[in-house]
C-alpha cells in the first residue's frame, strides 16, 4: 500500500477507529479508490484498533454486486485478524461497545 499510510500511522497511531472506504471498485479506479482489500491493509498501516468501511452500497455506479464490497472486506478481515464493525445505517458505533456483526444488507 502506499508508504504515506505507514508514516501516518507511524507518527499519529494507533487509531481507536478508522474510517476506509471500500465501494466502487475496480482495476481502472485503483488511483481513486481504495476498494475493500485495500481497506485492510490501509487499516493495518494506520495501527487501526476498529476498521469502519464507508462509501459502499449508497449508490450504484461499481462494477460489482452492491453487497460485494462489504463481504470482501470482511472475508479478508477475518483470515488477518482484522477487528471490523459494519452498522446499519445510522447505528451508531462507540470504541467502548461496538455494534456486533449483524449483516443487515442481506
Amino acid at each position: 500500500m502506499l508508504p504515506v499510510f505507514d508514516e501516518i500511522g507511524n507518527n499519529f497511531g494507533p487509531f481507536d477507529l478508522t474510517l476506509i472506504e471500500i465501494g466502487a471498485y475496480h482495476k481502472n479506479l485503483d488511483d481513486i479508490h481504495v476498494g475493500p482489500i485495500q481497506a485492510i491493509d490501509v487499516h493495518l498501516s494506520l495501527r487501526g484498533k476498529i476498521l469502519l468501511p464507508i462509501h459502499w452500497g449508497t449508490f450504484n455506479i461499481g462494477i460489482h454486486a452492491w453487497t460485494d464490497p462489504v463481504e470482501r472486506m470482511i472475508e479478508t478481515a477475518t483470515k488477518k485478524s482484522v477487528y471490523f464493525v459494519v452498522p446499519m445505517p445510522g447505528q451508531p458505533v462507540s470504541n467502548d461497545n461496538p455494534p456486533e456483526l449483524n449483516k443487515w444488507w442481506l
